[in-house]
């Protein structure tokens, strides 16, 4: 139904029956996309065995050049990375649009339900291969190899999207105008012609925080999911945050518009997001060590029923000591609580 706004205009409004409908489809569809993330992983990964098969019996089809042979090889673990990013970008835009199609009234609402749709479908994109090769394939060597390859490659993307992208919409913007001015001189003197004011309304928007959240949780997962099985993880998330830093330092000042402050009470939906992360990992990574057979080593006596209990234990024990942690440790600060109460 049509609803007239404090403001004057006309809105959409829908019962709540509607919008449940209206999300039922969308799980609906999304679980269609999660489909084809599988269908997607298992293709590639049956061409990765193609791939070796030719390669260990030098099989190699009669049309592709002999200088290739050398490096097709390496294509399976090109490949993985581009098909994850691809699929990423696609439902991106389905979730977005799902979820202006759900129509939320306050954007608190619109934001925690995209993050769901968005987490949901990128956990499973980002990880779903890795999850495969670690219990399915148990092949630990492969494992690290996709795992960095994922890593890297999406660390490397995301710097230079996060700086280029939006100086190159800059330029774009800044040539148009050059364009409709019809003028001669180069895109640096048009700048220089332009107040400070009108130079910075050129740029693009900066919309929130969400990418940014969103690209944390990703790289915490491949950080701590699998930690037991490439440790060097972590080393790699370090170095990109360092470079991450500056990369939105220089992006928030030269390349988008200065965004508002914005006052929120806290992180939101994102902190049960990180906190669900954490306690999975506990398990994933017990569970790679029982699997790896690290716990035989530890204790050769112990037969395999004692092995497993004794992963179960450490799991739980990881889990009480993480509890402890998250109870210890208050989620505001004594001294925001005796700043706060002398306001």
């Amino acid at each position: 139904m049509n609803c007239l706004t404090s403001s004057g205009k006309m809105e959409i409004q829908y019962s709540e029956l509607k919008r449940q409908l209206k999300q039922v489809v969308s799980m609906l569809i999304s679980g269609v996309c999660l489909l084809g993330v599988l269908l997607s992983m298992l293709a590639v990964f049956r061409f990765g065995d193609y791939i070796k098969e030719i390669t260990a019996e030098n099989t190699f089809p009669t049309f592709i050049p002999t200088f290739l042979t050398k490096f097709i090889k390496y294509l399976p673990k090109i490949l993985l990375p581009i098909t994850v990013g691809i699929l990423d970008e696609i439902y991106k835009i389905i979730a977005i649009s799902l979820n202006n199609w759900e129509n939320y009234k306050n954007q608190r609402t619109y934001e925690n339900w995209l993050m769901l749709k968005l987490i949901l479908f990128k956990f499973v994109n980002s990880f779903l291969a890795l999850f495969y090769i670690a219990f399915y394939r148990q092949d630990f060597d492969e494992l690290r190899t996709a795992l960095a390859t994922l890593l890297i490659t999406k660390q490397i993307i995301g710097n230079c999207g996060e700086i280029l992208g939006p100086m190159i919409k800059g330029w774009v913007k800044l040539y148009l105008l050059q364009k409709k001015n019809a003028s001669s001189s180069s895109l640096y003197e048009e700048s220089m012609k332009l107040p400070q004011l009108e130079l910075e309304s050129e740029k693009p928007l900066y919309s929130s925080c969400f990418d940014d959240f969103l690209e944390m949780f990703i790289q915490m997962g491949y950080v701590i999911l699998f930690s037991a099985a490439y440790p060097l993880a972590a080393v790699w998330a370090f170095l990109n945050n360092l470079v991450e830093i500056r990369g939105d330092a220089f992006k928030l000042v030269n390349g988008v518009q200065r965004p508002f402050i914005k006052r929120v009470e806290d992180i939101g939906f994102w902190q049960d997001a990180f906190e669900v992360l954490s306690v999975i990992s506990i398990v994933v990574n017990c569970s790679l060590i029982g699997i790896r057979g690290q716990v035989g080593r530890w204790f050769p006596t112990f037969t395999a029923g004692q092995q497993i209990l004794f992963v179960i234990m450490m799991e739980h024990l990881f889990l009480a000591i993480r509890y402890a942690i998250t109870r210890g440790i208050p989620d505001v600060p004594s001294w925001v609580v005796l700043a706060s109460s002398k306001e």
